[in-house]
């Protein structure tokens, strides 16, 4: 899990050279972590819908 800071900026220029400094100190497995991390969040707030659409076709009409 990542350490929670709280960090404050002067201009959008000093977070984003921030960001790629602190992103450029880690390696692939901690990226490929995050990645996940994201992942699954995302699917827990957006999950998966398992319903079926059927298309039915009847007397030259499409409904669905």
């Amino acid at each position: 899990m990542m350490k929670r800071e709280i960090k404050v900026f002067k201009s959008f220029e000093e977070q984003e050279t921030y960001q790629l400094e602190k992103n450029s100190k880690t390696t692939v497995y901690q990226r490929f972590a995050n990645l996940m991390y994201m992942q699954n969040f995302s699917r827990k707030l957006h999950p998966a819908k398992t319903t079926e659409k059927k298309i039915i076709i009847t007397h030259g009409f499409i409904t669905s």
